[in-house]
């Protein structure tokens, strides 16, 4: 049987042998950013002879964040230069499951000329008067400066990686427990002990990945979406407590790519995803 003390050690090793770099953010509100700097929402960076993406019906996609890589710490996740973009639908449910209403965009080479006038004369940004228009923002039209911060991440227990990392350290530490379920097997308070140790970072780069229900991703082909490019928690001010950023019901949304793809700057094929309570 797994004691409280067993698990503490098992809780040690797996902190000790699966990290990840990550780079942290926090935000303020902000509506006069420049179109090319970092940004949860807001007015994005689109160059003179481009378009905001749109969905197969022609609608617009909204801007979800902006990263400008020039403005990170130093790390080994996103480029070193150019602009990452994360565009979502405007419907209720933000582009989940919908091919084309979830894009990345890369853009290496930024006009410094371009304004958010020339911007805001083709891009409409989410509108508090338009009740078909959806945002996790809780003001639409709202504009988060970013601040960086570099860290090291845990496994969580939502990872769908976790499951086997952590038999795999029960057995290592102690080869005779018959441990094949950590749900079943495992007595309640040590279940508890156990996932509770492993929360996750909020909104990031990299590290690890957080879900409030499962991870989407596919255990059989470990590979494919191997890289978390963005998270975006729920968020609530800290003085007032009401929601700066809410997926559905105090939820949290990520974007995945595999590593290799990354290093090609190839966009293309990235995995979106959000869940809540």
């Amino acid at each position: 049987m797994i004691t409280i003390e067993d698990i503490n050690k098992v809780i040690e090793k797996i902190k000790n042998e699966h990290t990840k770099e990550y780079i942290g953010i926090s935000i303020s509100g902000d509506r006069g950013l420049n179109v090319s700097t970092s940004k949860f929402g807001g007015v994005p960076y689109i160059a003179q002879d481009a378009q905001a993406p749109v969905d197969a019906e022609g609608n617009q996609l909204a801007l979800l964040a902006q990263i400008n890589c020039t403005e990170l710490p130093e790390n080994d996740i996103y480029p070193k230069e150019g602009l990452v973009q994360f565009w979502i639908s405007r419907d209720d449910s933000f582009g989940l499951d919908s091919k084309g209403t979830n894009v990345v965009k890369y853009i290496k080479n930024i006009d410094e000329n371009i304004t958010n006038g020339d911007v805001l004369s083709k891009y409409h940004l989410p509108s508090e008067d338009n009740d078909e228009e959806y945002s996790p923002f809780h003001e639409k039209d709202a504009s988060f400066a970013l601040t960086f911060n570099t860290g090291t991440s845990t496994i969580t227990a939502t990872d769908f990686l976790f499951e086997d990392v952590a038999k795999d350290a029960i057995h290592e530490l102690f080869p005779d427990a018959q441990v094949a379920d950590l749900y079943e097997d495992l007595d309640s308070e040590v279940y508890e002990t156990l996932f509770k140790a492993f929360n996750g970072v909020q909104h990031a780069i990299g590290g690890y990945p957080t879900f409030v229900q499962w991870d989407p991703r596919d255990p059989d082909n470990k590979d494919a979406y191997d890289t978390m490019l963005l998270q975006i928690e729920s968020e609530w001010d800290a003085n007032t407590k009401d929601n700066l950023i809410m997926w559905g019901d105090s939820g949290v949304a990520n974007f995945f790519i595999n590593k290799e793809k990354l290093a090609n700057l190839d966009f293309e094929d990235t995995l979106f995803n959000w869940d809540c309570c």
